[in-house]
């Protein structure tokens, strides 16, 4: 029987990065029986996305998040430096890439990670047209290269808009989840002040993500 580890309360969602969206999503079914639905695209970004719902260990039933498989949007022109974001260009295959939360006092952890000298970039509006024609908007931390090769995560609010794990998803489990750092206890310090303390974080031998989601299919891990 699988035993799972805590999976953090302000967890948004967990982001896999893919060099071909279309081989990504079939790659994922493949491994998961469970195929994702369109996202949407990042206007003048060159990305868009592709979406499962993620159903946490040991939240409260009925509670989601979501995972996002972003890739260069073959609709659209890359930026003119070939740089994605969340560093999704450097991507050779299916890479859980980073992951996002969404503290309850946005702007008040914002200056806390400011005091403390965190290093999470800037903030930045965003927007994207749904595959149903939705608008969302939403802000975020942004830097590049990701912080701690992305084992740090991106400060998200979504506003007004509807969080995307509240749509109609098919959903996977999503069973283990873990930051890994050579300087662990620095590592905590960091989503200490960031809003996720309660996640996980072990000795590695470097800074990297683990996870473990399942479907009907098999499962998935990284």
């Amino acid at each position: 029987m699988d035993v799972p580890n805590t999976i953090p309360a302000e967890l948004d969602h967990l982001i896999i990065t893919v060099p071909d969206l279309e081989a990504g999503v079939a790659a994922v079914e493949e491994a998961t029986g469970l195929r994702a639905v369109s996202g949407g695209s990042h206007t003048g970004m060159g990305t868009a996305n592709f979406l499962l719902g993620l159903a946490p260990a040991h939240w409260p039933d009925g509670a989601r998040t979501y995972l996002e498989i972003l890739g260069p949007d073959p609709q659209q022109e890359p930026p003119a430096d070939g740089t994605l974001p969340l560093d999704a260009h450097l991507s050779t295959g299916l890479t859980l890439q980073t992951w996002a939360i969404h503290p309850r006092a946005f702007l008040a952890k914002i200056a806390a990670a400011n005091s403390a000298g965190i290093d999470f970039g800037e903030v930045k509006d965003m927007a994207r047209d749904t595959a149903d024609g939705d608008r969302l908007e939403w802000r975020l931390t942004t830097r590049s290269p990701l912080p701690h090769a992305g084992a740090q995560p991106f400060l998200i609010d979504w506003a007004e808009s509807v969080h995307p794990a509240e749509a109609a998803l098919p959903t996977l489990e999503l069973l283990e989840f873990r930051v890994e750092s050579p300087e662990p206890e620095a590592a905590r310090q960091v989503l200490e002040v960031l809003g996720a303390g309660d996640a996980e974080v072990r000795q590695g031998p470097e800074c990297r993500l683990r996870a473990k989601l399942r479907g009907p299919g098999g499962v998935l891990e990284f």
